[in-house]
């Protein structure tokens, strides 16, 4: 912002000096010529000129016309941002600065210089900007008063000048040739000035560019975040219709089986004096309608979020493992290092879920006697253990229960191993939201 303010008050300067260089050369011209002929010295004077300006004092009201021009052309450039009144403007400025140097003579062409500095302030990096800087510098150094020395009828400021008394000609030489350099001078400011402005302009952009890169990255993360947000509604809504399933499975082929039993049961009574191979048949399909009883409880009874009461981890746990102790009479010892074993709602149910199939494994493949359960913290992540004394395998094939173990874990982004070497034991180690407990 500082360095526009420079720019434009430079520009001010700028043009208060070709502005004033030329209304200066015209006046300058006008009152000499009256001068001389007042003294009648104009036939002597006469002889000494090439050529001599028609009416003086018309050119300097028509210098003073231009110059208003000059000054609106270059306010509309100030007040409106638009390339096209740019071009236009720096086009017609171009035309009339050609119209003013020719009628002042080539005595003073720094209005060139003038729109020079214009076109690089106003003209972004395009073909209109090109062609008028070419103009501008070629008109500059065609109109100098050297090289335009073959102009015919053309008067030369000197001339006057040498009219005037030896002490004021020193001083209205100096005068005129300082205007000159005074006028380069400001037009090199002026365009150092301006590029300066151009480069800080540049830096600014680049700084805009990686502030937008860096607001682009941070929207990615958003992304990334919305999606891992997303991904963890999917993960509870898998979870939840897997407990929806659980449920039914439970209310409805639970029941069925039981009503079966009761129902086998009745026949046996009924066939007490039918045959014994009927009696034996019957027996046999009454114990498996009674284990396949157990082996849904087994599977299916679990945390109930949508419980009235919902109970808490480590006591769903122990109510699990009391149960299975009863039902099948298998020794099962828990033993937890995790004083306040409280986690959010999907959490729980995959923790319950892995020890409860754990045990379910260990009991109905591997016929173990002796289970063993341990959890402790490590490092903001929960490590179970579910080790059994029995046949194991030597060959671990990942058949429904292991698959849902490992797909439980996954969802949770924990890690999980399998060993079958004494007995079976699963180990995995499972990440834990912390902060988010249930009271």
């Amino acid at each position: 912002m500082g360095t526009r303010i420079t720019v434009h008050a430079l520009l001010k300067m700028m043009f208060a000096v070709c502005m004033g260089g030329m209304l200066g050369v015209s006046a300058f011209v006008w009152i000499v010529t009256k001068e001389i002929v007042f003294r009648h010295k104009a036939g002597q004077f006469l002889k000494t000129l090439s050529g001599v300006p028609k009416n003086p004092f018309l050119g300097l009201l028509f210098i003073v016309f231009c110059i208003l021009i000059f000054a609106l052309t270059y306010g509309l450039r100030q007040q409106f941002d638009s390339i096209n009144l740019a071009y236009a403007s720096l086009l017609f400025d171009f035309l009339l600065g050609i119209v003013c140097v020719v009628f002042l003579h080539y005595n003073y062409n720094g209005i060139f210089l003038w729109i020079i500095a214009n076109t690089l302030l106003y003209m972004k990096k395009n073909r209109g900007m090109l062609v008028i800087m070419i103009l501008g510098i070629g008109a500059y150094l065609i109109t100098t008063p050297d090289i335009a020395a073959f102009s015919r009828n053309r008067y030369e400021i000197g001339r006057y000048i040498e009219t005037l008394a030896k002490h004021s000609q020193t001083w209205f030489f100096g005068i005129y040739n300082l205007l000159t350099i005074l006028t380069i001078v400001v037009f090199i400011l002026c365009c150092v000035v301006i590029i300066v402005s151009k480069e800080e302009i540049i830096e600014k952009n680049a700084q805009l560019n990686r502030r937008l890169q860096e607001a682009n990255e941070e929207l990615q993360q958003a992304n990334a975040e919305l999606e891992n947000f997303l991904e963890e509604n999917a993960r509870l809504a898998e979870i939840r219709e897997r407990n929806r399933i659980a449920r039914e499975i439970h209310d409805t082929l639970g029941h069925t089986l039981t009503g079966i039993a009761a129902g086998l049961d009745a026949c046996i009574a009924l066939s007490a004096e039918s045959s014994p191979v009927l009696k034996n048949q019957l027996n046999l399909l009454s114990e498996a309608s009674r284990k396949g009883i157990k082996d849904i409880r087994l599977s299916v009874s679990s945390l109930r979020p949508d419980a009235p009461q919902r109970f808490h981890l480590k006591h769903a746990l122990e109510t699990l493992m009391e149960n299975t102790r009863k039902m099948t009479h298998t020794d099962i010892e828990f033993c937890c290092l995790i004083e306040k074993l409280r986690y959010d709602e999907d959490e729980e149910n995959a923790v319950y879920r892995i020890i409860q199939e754990s045990l379910t494994n260990a009991i109905r493949h591997g016929r173990a006697k002796h289970i063993r359960v341990f959890m402790e913290n490590r490092e903001g992540s929960i490590y179970l253990k579910v080790e059994d004394d029995g046949i194991g395998c030597s060959n671990i094939e990942a058949g429904f229960g292991l698959r849902h173990i490992r797909e439980r874990i996954k969802l949770l982004r924990g890690q999980v191993n399998f060993s079958g070497e004494k007995g079976f034991t699963v180990e995995a180690l499972i990440p834990i939201r912390w902060g988010e407990n249930y009271d």
